[in-house]
């Protein structure tokens, strides 16, 4: 099925006079070409390279003290298991140094951060997140019947979550100058016949309306957006347990604020026409306002005000550990993404090597350890076809903005300073969607050039 979908993207795009499906797909992109991803990969490797060596051998160390194997290699499944047992030693280790270790609340490492990560702590920290930012309201709202997804509109009967909770819920947007900015649901547990990961969707784009749109006369002249989060978190382990009850690992928190980041972006654009509204805009571009959102759900200065500090910087020491393993993954994954749908597509349809032999080789030639055939369910090689760099490349801005931007101001908790740091964020970047070149907000936002230094100051 691979191949297939490799051998037709690749005919299609020469019928449509391109070289090759990347070219088509990269015209749009800010990155532009295949030539400028290949070398921009090639910066990310050789900045990380030095760290991803040296993280591989902390694992492998790990492994053989483990194992008593001297001579063993690392397996694929060995470096998740063996990320997260450094990890939880590192931590440890962080808390002994400080002094903390011995109390009663102490002793459960892997408990220590329980009863602080739940879903009313995090959506609170939403809430303070745009007040601080934008001088923006959210609040939440009842939802009629109609308008419910999660419901059986024929028997009026919910459609139950595994603990028996529904799942959907409902907030309005409002500015204290702007007036009215939109609507954003949260359908965060898995359900029966759910879509089975986390994304945004836009319900209603924003616009501009025209004079033959009714609500004009009344001063209504922009249609608001309406957006839905839709997540698969865990859900609440004690049974009839309430909202504030459920508990969430701190990765499910990182990604309910990146959907969120996603639903700002569609929520605060302002352009006349829809098919430019929020996250309609180059898909290279599109990931950096979630990823700085997502950042700051480990950031120590934020997550302070519900933790204790030496607890807040603890995790965002701890997320940095062995970060260049996961960036050295991303980049062989976007390296492949490249190869398959390159000039020379990885078909043997074509004339090209197989998709297997390729994948191979670049685990190979990069030192990272892969299984056969992981790439035959790898999903986004179908809806990030020769885009998958994107997520890399807009960690890289979504980097720079925070440092530059953000990172002193939320620390220093400068009222005046975080609303102006944020609204530029808002007026010189989120307002335009895809209506303005992605470059020229980002340098608008940063007042200079772009670079990637920022993103590696998170790799120790």
């Amino acid at each position: 099925m691979l191949d297939s979908l490799v051998r037709y993207r690749h005919l299609h795009s020469a019928l449509l006079g391109y070289r090759s499906y990347a070219h088509r797909v990269l015209s749009d992109r800010m990155v532009g070409t295949p030539a400028r991803v290949r070398d921009f990969l090639d910066c990310m490797e050789a900045r990380s390279r030095r760290a991803y060596r040296r993280d591989m051998e902390a694992l492998l160390e790990a492994k053989r003290r483990a194992e008593g194997t001297p001579g063993a290699g690392l397996a694929p499944w060995d470096v998740p298991y063996y990320t997260a047992l450094i990890r939880a030693l590192r931590q440890h280790q962080r808390w002994q140094e400080d002094g903390e270790m011995g109390g009663d609340e102490d002793r459960d490492e892997s408990s220590q951060f329980a009863g602080y990560f739940t879903m009313e702590n995090s959506i609170a920290g939403m809430k303070v997140l745009v007040r601080e930012l934008f001088g923006i309201m959210m609040k939440e709202v009842d939802i009629p019947l109609e308008e419910r997804w999660d419901v059986d509109t024929v028997s009026s009967r919910k459609t139950l979550t595994g603990d028996g909770c529904g799942s959907l819920r409902k907030f309005i947007f409002h500015h204290e100058e702007d007036g009215p900015l939109g609507t954003m649901y949260f359908d965060l547990y898995p359900r029966e016949g759910k879509f089975v990961n986390a994304a945004h969707f836009t319900i209603r784009c924003g616009r501009t309306r025209n004079e033959n749109d009714g609500d004009v006369k009344n001063n209504n002249h922009h249609q608001l957006p309406v957006v839905a989060l839709v997540c698969n978190l865990s859900p609440a382990s004690a049974p009839n347990a309430t909202a504030s009850d459920r508990q969430l690992s701190h990765s499910e928190v990182e990604t309910l604020y990146h959907e969120f980041g996603h639903g700002l972006h569609s929520l605060l654009s302002r352009t006349s026409f829809q098919h430019l509204s929020g996250t309609r805009a180059a898909m290279d571009f599109v990931e950096t306002p979630s990823h700085l959102f997502e950042t700051v759900a480990r950031d120590p200065g934020f997550l302070a005000r519900v933790l204790a500090p030496r607890r807040a910087r603890h995790l965002a020491m701890s997320h940095a550990d062995l970060r260049a393993v996961e960036v050295q993954t991303q980049i062989v994954h976007s390296r492949f993404d490249q190869a398959l749908f390159g000039e020379e597509p990885c078909c043997p349809a074509l004339g090209g090597v197989s998709s297997t032999t390729a994948w191979k080789r670049l685990h190979r030639e990069a030192g990272v350890p892969c299984e056969g055939h992981w790439h035959s369910q790898f999903g986004h090689l179908v809806t990030y076809g020769a885009g998958y760099y994107g997520y890399l490349y807009a960690q890289t801005f979504a980097a720079d903005i925070w440092q530059s931007t953000l990172a002193s101001s939320m620390a220093s908790s400068e009222a005046v300073k975080v609303r102006e740091r944020g609204m530029k964020i808002w007026k010189d970047m989120l307002v335009h969607g895809g209506a303005k070149d992605p470059m020229d907000m980002i340098r608008d936002v940063l007042g200079r050039e772009p670079t990637v230094e920022p993103f590696f100051k998170g790799i120790p």
